[in-house]
């Protein structure tokens, strides 16, 4: 995707934290509209951690954070669900819920995001579901899907609001690698779409076959490709 305009983050000289203890700091970089970025780092590396920052799940310690203009070193506990409005996000876990349909998974979060018009809502949960395949399935409980299916539906379920970014802690980390591929292929056709996209991953595979900007949480610090050289030398070191 032909990246545009304003950043749609902007991070500058900040440290993060996790259970008190500082597991990034000096942190600088932006994300373009329509840009595809990688995130990688060991387990405990801050990758987790920073990402939580960007969707206002964590303060920062220091430093300015812009995401989807809203300067989060700043904002208040009652614009945090407007932001979410521009921020999808994507875990590895699915986090569906077990005991309601697809669709009710869906009108969940946008009954939470200020949605109230009922045929509104069923004709954008149609559109999402049909953009990630799973157009039939929307009357279906999430056992009643492969692991594959959920994670599309809770990919579709982070589109409801046309986020300018979608953020995505370990996205394919419980999935096979076939199945991980097309995953990955759904968030690249999302990007093809105008969607920027933070990709978190441990996979060395999927960074090599579809290779983009990396960010990578080493010793404290994060490296940009975009900066300076980073090396990949094998899967562990992910």
């Amino acid at each position: 995707m032909t990246e545009t305009g304003e950043p749609v983050v902007s991070v500058k000289n900040t440290s993060v934290s996790h259970d008190g203890n500082t597991v990034l700091t000096d942190v600088s970089f932006d994300i373009a509209g329509g840009e595809f970025v990688f995130l990688v780092g060991r387990t405990g590396s801050g990758k987790s951690s920073l990402l939580k920052t960007l969707y206002a799940d964590h303060q920062p310690d220091s430093g300015e954070i812009r995401v989807a203009g809203y300067r989060l070193e700043k904002i208040r506990r009652a614009e945090i669900p407007h932001l979410r409005r521009k921020v999808g996000i994507v875990f590895q876990d699915f986090q569906l819920f077990p005991d309601r349909s697809i669709s009710e998974n869906m009108m969940f979060v946008m009954k939470a995001t200020g949605w109230e018009d009922g045929m509104k809502m069923k004709t954008r949960v149609a559109e999402v579901l049909m953009q990630v395949g799973l157009g039939s399935s929307d009357k279906k409980l999430p056992h009643q899907l492969s692991g594959g299916e959920q994670q599309r539906a809770a990919i579709a379920r982070a589109l409801i609001n046309q986020p300018l970014i979608l953020i995505a802690d370990e996205p394919t980390g419980n999935l096979d690698p076939g199945v991980a591929s097309e995953i990955l292929k759904l968030f690249q056709q999302i990007n093809k779409d105008g969607t920027a996209v933070l990709m978190a991953t441990h996979s060395y595979g999927l960074i090599r076959k579809n290779p983009a900007r990396i960010l990578r949480c080493l010793n404290g610090k994060l490296q940009d490709s975009n900066l300076e050289q980073i090396e990949l030398i094998a899967e562990e070191e992910l």
